[in-house]
C-alpha cells in the first residue's frame, strides 16, 4: 500500500502554504473543527466542519488558515494523501471524484473509520501495509456511499445541529450568546440559526432557554435553595426573566410548580 500520509492536523495559528507545483498525490481532507480556506486550480474553497476536499494529482493545492479578528484561529482535520499509481484509487477517482468539495457532514462511522487509519499508520513497529489498504478501501467506500446515497446534505444540517446542541448543554449556566454559539461550530450566525431551525424547528436561543427551565425544574427538587437562587444557577439574568419564561412555558409559576411538586413528593 503506497499511503504517503495519513493523520489528524490541529492549527491554532494562521497558516499558509504556498506551492507553485501540482501534487504528485490524491488527498482527501476532511475538515472537523473551526473554518480555512483552500484553492484548488486557482478556485477559492470556503471550508466548514463535515466539508470533505478532493484533490488529485496534477492539482494545484493551496491552505489558508487566516487570522480571525475575534480570537486566535483554529482549524482541525483529518486528512490521507495516496500514491498516484494505486490502481484502486484511480478506480474510484474516475467514479467519484468529479467534485473537489463536497458537504458530507459530522459522520460518527467515517471519522471511526480514519481514526484507525490513522492509528495504524502510526504504528512503527508492526504496522501492516495490507490493513492501511483496507482501512483506506473502506474509507473510500464509506464516503461514495454517502456521497451518491443524497443524505450527506441532511447528514451535515443534522450534524451541525447536534454540535450545537451539545455546547448550549455544557454552556447552559454561563452566558450565551448566538454570536459565541455559532463561532462554535464555525458559522456565521445567520447560517447557524437557518441550520438549527431547518433541522430542529425551534430557534437556537429557544432551545437554550428550554435546556435553561429544563435544569431549574430539577434545582427546584433541592430543599434549601431559593427560587431566586435557582434562577441564578442555572443562567437566567434575573428572577422576573426566569419566572415570565416559566410560566409561559409550563402555564404556571414556578412558586406554583414548586408547591406542586413538594405536595406530592411521596419523602
Amino acid at each position: 500500500m503506497n499511503m504517503i500520509s495519513a493523520g489528524y492536523s490541529i492549527h491554532t495559528r494562521p497558516y499558509y502554504t504556498n506551492r507553485n507545483q501540482a501534487i504528485e498525490f490524491y488527498l482527501i481532507r476532511l475538515q472537523m473543527e473551526g473554518v480555512c480556506q483552500s484553492v484548488v486550480n486557482g478556485v477559492v474553497y470556503s471550508i466548514q466542519p463535515g466539508c470533505l476536499l478532493l484533490c488529485k494529482p496534477g492539482d494545484y493545492y493551496n491552505l489558508m488558515i487566516p487570522l480571525n479578528k475575534h480570537e486566535p484561529p483554529r482549524s482541525a482535520d483529518y486528512y490521507v494523501t495516496i500514491h498516484s499509481e494505486e490502481l484502486w484509487i484511480r478506480q474510484w477517482w474516475e467514479l467519484n471524484g468529479q467534485r473537489t468539495l463536497i458537504n458530507i457532514g459530522m459522520d460518527e462511522a467515517l471519522s471511526s473509520i480514519w481514526k484507525q487509519l490513522v492509528y495504524e499508520n502510526r504504528r512503527v513497529k508492526d504496522s501492516s501495509p495490507l490493513i492501511l489498504e483496507y482501512l483506506s478501501r473502506v474509507l473510500m467506500l464509506h464516503i461514495q456511499r454517502i456521497s451518491q446515497s443524497g443524505e450527506h446534505a441532511n447528514t451535515y444540517k443534522r450534524s451541525v445541529s447536534n454540535q450545537i446542541k451539545l455546547y448550549i448543554e455544557r454552556n447552559a449556566t454561563e452566558r450565551l450568546t448566538l454570536k459565541d454559539i455559532s463561532a462554535s461550530v464555525g458559522l456565521s450566525v445567520s447560517r447557524a440559526s437557518q441550520l438549527f431551525k431547518e433541522t430542529l424547528n425551534q430557534s437556537i436561543m429557544d432551545y437554550a432557554i428550554e435546556v435553561r427551565l429544563s435544569m431549574a425544574k430539577e434545582r427546584m427538587l433541592n430543599e434549601g435553595v431559593t427560587l431566586h437562587e435557582v434562577a441564578y444557577l442555572c443562567g437566567f439574568s434575573n428572577y422576573t426573566h426566569f419566572n415570565r419564561l416559566f410560566k409561559s412555558r409550563f402555564g404556571m409559576s414556578p412558586s406554583q410548580y414548586n408547591n406542586l411538586m413538594r405536595t406530592n413528593s411521596p419523602y
